[in-house]
């Protein structure tokens, strides 16, 4: 007899029977049917890719500098199962659907949805793959937004939404640089022109997916200002022209804590050629579309990282026993698991109302481009902080033997540990929603979003329930108000607390709104709403209780760390 349960899945779709009700509600029966086979095949990749992401994993990307001639030659070797991955994935069109013409035609109003909601099953297995996919898609919208006629753009969009691999390419942001990090405007790599030509040279920092085909990158333009204005952005292609790829320097691969499987490294342009997307005063802009593309791809990684772990977790749980029972059985087991189901549920329906909103965004509504402007950096913000608290508590529920490495939850960890941090950390993220209010008003798209959904569950019976968000709702509101009273200093105290309170408003009024207006989901999204009701904040602990008011603390705590 088996004592210790090894969970097998053969198809991730299939596990998720609340999942497929959120797609069918959203997208309607009859238009889910004709995407079903798409959603079937990349949950049967999320099955079919654990074990090749753990031996990718383990046998990392090593980087070969020079040839035995001693040439520089910067080539990256992969592991062999890293390629099968890119064949479940790319092959299938986990990224290629979104570009297809034919569907595009029919469906470009839930692009984002079916993108996301299929490449959610598969990132509930690859957390390192799933950047590369992102980086691609990002470089598409980019190109499609920003260079729709230019023919290099057109060529290259066709490469990246390419299902043949020996066709694809493969997409990359090279943003950061050593010396400033998440503070782009320092800046220091240059472009110059010569003709119609442009050359890039100087250092990149962060370079994911660093043997991608096709970069996006920023580069001060000659007599350009000073920050992010004075920045350009280019299209950098390792095939155009021959020869191109031997003057980017790859100085090495950055030994990582997770997502170990696809490399990421620092690199030197030496003359490279390039072509212009947009100028100084638009390039960074345009790069933040990828940027917010990337947040997007970041806050479903999150949600597919805590799914694995629950479904893990509940599949141990159901074949252990402990004390004469199975785990599942257990009162302490099922109340903390409950919580964790609730969590990712409520965090869930924010990510893909969010992912939502840019599909209406995308197709002309102003009002959704406003609610996405602020809704991105909430869900990445929520979301990145959430797997890793799941992730760790489903590590704990099912105990010792899920801390070994035959085990999948300590790859889980160390993979979503990074979402937090990469396209923003959560300081950041805060800081931008705070933009995004002043300068564009989103808070009120937002509040509206919540007030809507909050007239929904009222017309659905959930007078009480309604009542209790709204009054969330209000004081949300008002602590804005009172925020905006502040010094800028004391504001960015206050804002990361209120990033989590009105994130937390948002979360109930979603699953209020479903349980009124979707009869098969009305059960578990009310359930979900009860528990996260009597929970005030998710896991972001950090600055709350009124920062501005305890900073005389900071000098005497701080100085403590190292004897000050």
């Amino acid at each position: 007899m088996t004592v210790i349960p090894i969970p097998e899945f053969k198809n991730l779709f299939l596990e998720d029977p609340t999942g497929e009700a959120f797609w069918i509600h959203w997208l309607g029966q009859e238009r889910f049917q004709a995407f079903r086979p798409h959603f079937l095949a990349l949950g049967e990749s999320g099955a079919q890719a654990t074990p090749l992401s753990h031996r990718a994993d383990h046998q990392g990307p090593v980087l070969k500098t020079h040839d035995p001639a001693g040439e520089r030659m910067d080539v990256v070797e992969f592991h062999p199962d890293y390629h099968e991955l890119e064949k479940l994935s790319y092959g299938r069109g986990i990224v290629g659907l979104k570009y297809d013409q034919d569907f595009l035609a029919r469906h470009r109003d839930v692009r984002h949805l079916v993108g996301f909601g299929s490449g959610y099953y598969f990132g509930q297995s690859e957390c390192g793959l799933y950047c590369p996919i992102c980086m691609t898609d990002g470089v598409g919208r980019v190109l499609e937004r920003h260079a729709p006629g230019d023919p290099v753009a057109r060529e290259t969009l066709a490469h990246l939404a390419s299902r043949d691999l020996t066709e694809l390419w493969q997409g990359a942001m090279f943003l950061t640089e050593k010396q400033g990090g998440s503070d782009v405007g320092a800046n220091e790599a240059t472009a110059r022109q010569e003709g119609d030509r442009w050359f890039l040279d100087g250092d990149k920092w962060f370079c994911s997916n660093v043997t991608a085909d096709a970069i996006l990158a920023l580069a001060r333009m000659p007599g350009g200002p000073p920050g992010t204005k004075g920045l350009g952005l280019f299209l950098v292609l390792r095939k155009k022209p021959d020869g191109n790829t031997r003057t980017i320097r790859i100085q090495r691969l950055k030994d990582k804590l997770g997502v170990r499987s696809m490399p990421t490294g620092e690199i030197t342009f030496e003359n490279t050629e390039a072509f212009l997307i947009g100028g100084a005063g638009a390039g960074f802009k345009q790069m933040a579309e990828m940027l917010n593309m990337s947040r997007l791809y970041n806050s479903v990684a999150s949600v597919a990282g805590m799914r694995r772990a629950i479904l893990e977790a509940f599949a141990y749980g159901s074949g252990r026993q402990a004390f004469g029972k199975s785990l599942v059985e257990l009162p302490l087991w099922r109340a903390a698991m409950s919580d964790l189901v609730a969590e990712h549920l409520g965090i869930f329906s924010v990510v893909f109302e969010t992912v939502r909103a840019l599909d209406r965004a995308d197709c002309g509504d102003d009002r959704s481009r406003r609610l996405a402007r602020i809704a991105i950096p909430i869900a990445k913000a929520l979301s990145g902080k959430l797997a890793v608290f799941a992730v760790s508590e489903c590590m704990e529920a099912i105990g010792g033997n899920a801390y070994v490495e035959e085990n999948i939850l300590p790859r889980l960890l160390r993979d979503v540990q990074v979402l937090p941090i990469w396209e923003g950390t959560t300081h950041i993220l805060t800081l931008d929603s705070m933009r995004a209010i002043e300068k564009e008003e989103s808070h009120k798209a937002l509040f509206t979003r919540i007030s809507d959904a909050i007239q929904i569950a009222k017309s659905g019976g959930w007078l009480k329930e309604a009542s209790e968000v709204e009054a969330r709702l209000q004081n949300d509101m008002q602590k804005l108000k009172d925020l905006f009273t502040l010094t800028p200093q004391d504001q960015e105290l206050e804002a990361r607390q209120w990033l989590e309170v009105v994130g937390r408003t948002l979360t109930l009024a979603l699953l209020l709104e479903t349980s009124s207006s979707a009869p098969s989901l009305s059960a578990v999204t009310l359930a979900a709403f009860r528990r996260l009701s009597v929970r005030p904040y998710s896991v972001m602990p950090l600055c709350q209780g009124g920062a501005s008011s305890l900073k005389e603390t900071e000098t005497v705590l701080l100085g403590s760390v190292r004897g000050d």
